[in-house]
């Protein structure tokens, strides 16, 4: 957790407007609510201009869901993974999913846990690209300023309050809620966690 916060206090204190940059645009791969959050931290604080740190997200948000629609298509691809995934139920998925691939975009951004097997499977089932990219440009772009602007707003009230102990107020749940998750996450049978 040190080394967290320490790269955090590096960001918010004097570091390259590039570095900062890339290290926004990157973070999305990761978890883009944490991104965000840290973006209007960055932007509350004075750190960061909104435009930046907005266009740095937007396309780190964009750049992810390209990419897992990547790998989806990349595992079709893959004839072990075809014969042992691919059977008459799991066709069916795929036209449903093709049926409401806006509304299956929207859910899988907005519902903890749903983003990457579902965009991987939108790639898998081979839905129209075009169509996927305009979902999550369009939510992306509705999806940011939205939760972006909540983050300000409160970032700006708790700095004026709390200084910079704001980004250890944020930064200590958020660190715990992420290795509860990645406990529970390593704890799921078939993934090496003993019992």
């Amino acid at each position: 957790m040190n080394s967290i916060l320490h790269i955090v206090g590096d960001l918010s204190s004097g570091s390259s407007t590039l570095v900062i940059a890339g290290i926004l645009f990157l973070v999305p791969f990761l978890h883009e609510d944490i991104a965000i959050i840290a973006a209007a931290l960055l932007v509350a604080q004075h750190r960061l201009s909104y435009q930046l740190a907005f266009a740095c997200i937007f396309l780190g948000m964009v750049a992810r869901d390209l990419l897992l629609y990547g790998l989806g298509t990349l595992a079709r691809h893959n004839a072990l993974a075809r014969r042992y995934l691919i059977r008459p139920r799991v066709q069916q998925l795929g036209d449903w999913l093709g049926g409401k691939m806006l509304w299956v975009i929207f859910v899988g951004r907005v519902v903890p846990g749903l983003m990457f097997p579902t965009y991987i499977a939108i790639g898998w089932f081979n839905l129209s690209f075009k169509r996927f990219l305009l979902g999550t440009t369009v939510l992306s772009l509705a999806y940011l300023p939205a939760v972006f602007a909540i983050v300000y707003v409160l970032g700006t009230a708790a700095f004026s309050r709390l200084g910079n102990w704001t980004w250890v107020v944020v930064l200590v749940p958020l660190t715990v809620l992420l290795v509860l998750r990645a406990r529970s996450y390593l704890r799921r049978p078939g993934l090496g966690a003993t019992e």
